[in-house]
């Protein structure tokens, strides 16, 4: 009897790991303090071993860029466009452009200036980490901010 539920619970194994969900991007968030109401928003972005992330710079008929949605906030006015290190190029045989990547890790940053005092900031990440193949991910931020530094 014994054998015969091992044997089961070692068929059974894969499937219920397979099932399991994973997330090889893990991010944090901080604000940066500025001169007088500028904040910068900071995303960081950990990868793990071999897993790469589109830049939001992709080119037509490639893959899903990293898309920033913030939610409408009156308390803020956002100063740009959320920057982005320098991306490694490649060529994506699999889209067949070439691609922009961070590999490791990345730092995004957004420039904001508050209009008043205490501020909280939300939204989500959409974006796809791949490896042999690709992942959608979403991943909701937020940040508090208080008119007098952080």
């Amino acid at each position: 009897m014994f054998k015969r539920l091992l044997s089961i619970l070692a068929l059974l194994f894969p499937i219920l790991t397979f099932g399991q969900l994973q997330n090889p991007a893990k991010w944090s968030f901080s604000v940066e303090n500025g001169k007088g109401e500028e904040r910068t928003l900071v995303f960081q972005v950990k990868l793990e071993d071999d897993w790469h992330l589109y830049s939001q710079f992709t080119p037509d008929g490639g893959p899903l860029p990293l898309v920033f949605n913030f939610e409408n906030n009156s308390c803020i006015e956002r100063v740009g466009k959320v920057t982005e290190p320098k991306p490694h190029e490649s060529y994506d045989s699999t889209f067949m452009v070439q691609v922009l990547e961070f590999e490791k890790s990345g730092t995004f940053k957004q420039k904001v200036k508050l209009k008043g005092g205490a501020c909280s900031i939300k939204g989500r990440l959409e974006y796809q980490v791949c490896k042999e193949s690709c992942i959608f991910q979403e991943e909701e931020f937020s940040f508090s901010i208080n008119g007098s530094g952080n």
